[in-house]
């Protein structure tokens, strides 16, 4: 599909909470000073698509540009930025109207983001892959970081205020926060006892990420299974939550070690996550990085951490489809995705 002229663009724009969409000419973004202006290749899903789409959740007027994460080729960058330019191959947030933000809107031909919101594409990877990067990376980062005061002293700038767990459960590991969460853990603390639940499939894939040991979710004995494998079989002492488990796995903070600091990090979603009294919860949001200290070179980051191998693509990608027009009948695939992340070429 091609642009109606070469001043104007194409969106897939969602007419009302719920649909219908429909494909509608635009004209191309004006960049501000520091803004790049991005011709998309690739779109990555996440959950949050879909709960705008259906809930109309951080969505802040109708018609709407869904769409957080993408890759593709920059077109022209704005009087401020000098680090981009134009041909450069990039991954980003982008935006999409969420945490009342008039930027972005990934499900586009051209999309306008910050600068500080994109990395150029390491040269190890696919733009495929590194579309998939910058959401689960941010919000794995906010919820060390920021939520629970774990430093990450190898993410340069950020704060080295607090000291790492005792151990730590990963809800969700084979999610992209969850996936990233692991490996920022095992760089950072060598010897941390990071446990984590996900499929079975997905375990050898979790551990070769530095997770100590892997418990299925699936399991009717999952609490006693991670009590059993934690330290001393005493439990752990700090949760991240990146998939709302503890939704329907009420019972899961009696994993957490009644000595310790009972602290669980829930990534928010549109799902609250109960805990019982004594629990200490802390809501993570990846948005969160705008405020954290050495939050805005995070996503830049990202080139250099995967070029040395200090990160890894956290999942593999699977491509679901191919075009604007086929964005609407693919989106509910991340809905049932497990252990990938799924995109949309242009």
């Amino acid at each position: 599909m091609t642009s109606a002229t070469a001043e104007t663009t194409a969106q897939l724009q969602y007419m009302q909470k719920g649909g219908p969409f429909k494909i509608v000419h635009v004209p191309k973004p004006t960049l501000a000073p520091g803004e790049v202006l991005i011709r998309q290749r690739v779109i990555a899903f996440n959950l949050v698509d879909v709960k705008q789409r259906d809930l109309g959740v951080l969505v802040p007027r109708w018609p709407h540009v869904l769409g957080i994460e993408g890759a593709g080729i920059i077109e022209s960058v704005g009087s401020d930025v000098r680090d981009l330019q134009p041909g450069d191959e990039v991954a980003g947030v982008q935006g999409g109207g969420a945490h009342d933000v008039s930027w972005g809107g990934a499900f586009q031909e051209r999309v306008a983001v910050p600068a500080p919101f994109v990395a150029k594409k390491p040269k190890n990877i696919s733009l495929k892959e590194a579309a998939s990067l910058p959401v689960g990376f941010i919000t794995a980062v906010s919820a060390i970081v920021n939520s629970l005061k774990i430093p990450l002293p190898f993410l340069h700038g950020t704060s080295t205020e607090g000291q790492p767990p005792s151990s730590i459960l990963v809800l969700g590991g084979s999610s992209a926060t969850g996936a990233a969460a692991i490996q920022l853990l095992r760089k950072a603390y060598p010897s941390l006892p990071i446990l984590a639940t996900s499929s079975a499939k997905h375990h050898a894939r979790l551990n070769d990420l530095g997770a100590t040991s892997v418990v299925d979710y699936k399991s009717p004995s999952v609490v006693a299974d991670i009590k059993a494998t934690s330290p001393g079989a005493a439990g752990v002492d700090v949760i991240i939550d990146c998939v709302s488990a503890g939704a329907s796995q009420t019972d899961i903070s009696d994993v957490l070690d009644s000595a310790r600091s009972k602290s669980y990090a829930a990534i928010i979603t549109s799902v609250p996550v109960p805990v019982p009294e004594g629990v200490n919860k802390l809501d993570v949001s990846g948005w969160s990085i705008v405020d954290m200290q050495g939050g805005m070179q995070l996503i830049p980051s990202l080139t250099k951490l995967v070029e040395e191998g200090t990160y890894r693509v956290p999942l593999p990608v699977r491509v679901v489809g191919h075009g604007l027009e086929e964005l609407p009948n693919v989106l509910d695939e991340v809905k049932s995705v497990s252990g990938e992340k799924v995109v949309v070429t242009l």
